[in-house]
C-alpha cells in the first residue's frame, strides 16, 4: 500500500501519475485516460475537486486507484476506485457493474465512466481471502455460493478470473469485484476455480479449506435444485486442477504445481 500523498487538484495530481502507468505485459496506458478521468472528477465533484491518492491496487492487467476526494474545501471526503483500462474490457465491466447494482447483486456502484475510465464507490471492508484464511467460517462459503448463483442467473455469464482477492466482506455481505473477464461458460469454471483459489492460500489444502471446497460446490447445486454426483464430481475435481496449473504458471511456483497433480490424481480428501 502507497501512503498517502497529500491532497492536490485533479490536474496536479494526474500530472504526478507521470508516466510509469503500464499493463502486465507493459503496454502504456493511454494518455487520453488520465484526461478523460480528470473531467470525469470535475463533473461529478466540481471544477476545485481535490484528490488524494490513498493507494494505488495491484492489478495485471489496467491502472487501479484508490482515490480520496473532496469536492468544495470543507465539505466531507468521498473514497472512490478509479478504474483506467489498459485492455479493451472497459464496455465489458460496466455493463456487468451496470446491471448487477440494478439487480441488487453487491457490487461497486458506477459514480462516472467515460471513454475506458470507470470511477466506482470503494468498498471499504476486508478481502473476503483474508477473512476466510482466519476463520474457516461456512456461512461465509455458503454466502459466496450464493452470490455466485445470483450472478449466474443474472448475466447468463461466468464471472472469469476465480481469485478470491476479488471478493470483499463487508457490513456482513460479500461484494464482488472485477468483471472485465466475464464471458460465455460453465458455472463449473467460476465454483471450481474459486474453491481452487482457497485451497492455495495459506494455510494450502488444509483440511479445514477442503471442507470448504465441497461446501461451495454442495451449496451451489443445492440453490440450483441439483446435488452431487459422478459427473459434477470429476468436473469439479478437473477444474480444481486445472486452475492450480494455471496459478502455479503465474506465479512461478513449483509447490502449487505439485498440488495441481495430487487434485487430480487423489481428488479433494477430507478425512
Amino acid at each position: 500500500m502507497n501512503k498517502r500523498k497529500p491532497w492536490s487538484s485533479a490536474m496536479d495530481f494526474l500530472k504526478g501519475l507521470g508516466g510509469s502507468l503500464v499493463g502486465v505485459d507493459g503496454t502504456k496506458l493511454d494518455p487520453r485516460r488520465l484526461t478523460t478521468l480528470e473531467n470525469l472528477l470535475k463533473h461529478k465533484f466540481g471544477a476545485t475537486v481535490r484528490v488524494a491518492v490513498v493507494q494505488r491496487f495491484t492489478s495485471k492487467k489496467n491502472v487501479v486507484f484508490q482515490l480520496r476526494i473532496q469536492g468544495k474545501k470543507g465539505t466531507p471526503t468521498t473514497d472512490t476506485v478509479a478504474k483506467l483500462f489498459v485492455t479493451d474490457r472497459f464496455e465489458n465491466e460496466l455493463r456487468i457493474l451496470r446491471v448487477s447494482h440494478e439487480h441488487g447483486l453487491t457490487v461497486p456502484e458506477v459514480l462516472a465512466s467515460d471513454q475506458g475510465v470507470i470511477v466506482m464507490s470503494f468498498i471499504p471492508g476486508e478481502p473476503l481471502v483474508e477473512r476466510l484464511n482466519r476463520t474457516f467460517d461456512p456461512e461465509l462459503i455458503d454466502e459466496l455460493a450464493e452470490w455466485y448463483y445470483k450472478y449466474h442467473a443474472v448475466h447468463d455469464l461466468i464471472k472469469g478470473d476465480p481469485r478470491l482477492r476479488n471478493f470483499i466482506y463487508d457490513n456482513r455481505l460479500v461484494f464482488g469485484l472485477d468483471f472485465e473477464e466475464s464471458q460465455p461458460g460453465h458455472w463449473i469454471l467460476d465454483i471450481g476455480g474459486i474453491a481452487a483459489s482457497l485451497l492455495d492460500t495459506a494455510p494450502i489444502f488444509d483440511r479445514r479449506k477442503r471442507i470448504l471446497a465441497w461446501r461451495l460446490l454442495e451449496k451451489y447445486l443445492a440453490l440450483k435444485g441439483d446435488s452431487r454426483n459422478t459427473d459434477v464430481d470429476r468436473m469439479f475435481i478437473e477444474t480444481v486442477s486445472n486452475t492450480l496449473k494455471e496459478t502455479a504458471y503465474w506465479r512461478k511456483d513449483d509447490s502449487i504445481l505439485f498440488l495441481a497433480e495430487r487434485v487430480s490424481q487423489l481428488g479433494i480428501p477430507v478425512d
